[in-house]
C-alpha cells in the first residue's frame, strides 16, 4: 500500500497537467481514473525531486521492480493513436455501486467523440468482465515477474453496456 501511495503521488500531478484525471464522489472521492489522451503516451516523467522521494518511500528494490513492469508494458504498447487508461481505482467500500462504471463511461464518451480507440492492461482476472462489458476485448496476454497481464483494446464508438 505504501508503494502504491508513493506511485500515485508521483503520477497524479503529471496526469493532471498532461492527461485526463476523473474523480467520482460527492462528500469524498470514491474512485479515480487516470488516462493519457491520443498522442500523449507516455506521459512526461515527473521532476527528479518527486521521483527521488517516491523511491525513498517505495524502497529501491520495489522501484526496480516497477521499472521492469513499466518497460515490459511499454514494449507491448500499441503505437497507433488511442486513449490509454492507466489507472482506474475505487475504494473497497464503494465497489459494486457503479462508481467505476461511471468513470469508465465518462472516458469512453470522450474517446468516442474523438473518435479514438482505448487501450489498457489489467493483472486482475476479475476485471476482465467489467472491461468487456465496456466494449474491450483481450488482444494479448503477457507475464511479468510471474504475474499474468491481459492487454485490452476497444475500438472507438463500440457499444457500451457497462
Amino acid at each position: 500500500m505504501r508503494s502504491n501511495r508513493a506511485g500515485m503521488r508521483l503520477l497524479l500531478p503529471v496526469a493532471q497537467r498532461h492527461g485526463l484525471v476523473l474523480a467520482a464522489g460527492e462528500e469524498r472521492i470514491l474512485g479515480c481514473l487516470l488516462a493519457a489522451p491520443p498522442w500523449r503516451y507516455p506521459l512526461p516523467a515527473p521532476p527528479l525531486g518527486p521521483q527521488l522521494l517516491a523511491m525513498a518511500r517505495q524502497g529501491f528494490a520495489v522501484r526496480l521492480r516497477w521499472t521492469q513492469v513499466f518497460e515490459h508494458l511499454d514494449a507491448l504498447h500499441p503505437t497507433e493513436p488511442h486513449w490509454y487508461l492507466s489507472t482506474l481505482g475505487v475504494l473497497p467500500d464503494a465497489r459494486g455501486r457503479g462508481v467505476g462504471r461511471s468513470l469508465l463511461s465518462a472516458l469512453l464518451e470522450r474517446a468516442d467523440a474523438d473518435p479514438h480507440p482505448c487501450y489498457l492492461e489489467t493483472d486482475r482476472v476479475e476485471n476482465l468482465a467489467f472491461y468487456q462489458a465496456g466494449g474491450f476485448a483481450v488482444v494479448r496476454e503477457s507475464e511479468i515477474l510471474g504475474v499474468r497481464v491481459w492487454h485490452l483494446w476497444r475500438e472507438a464508438s463500440a457499444r457500451v453496456t457497462a
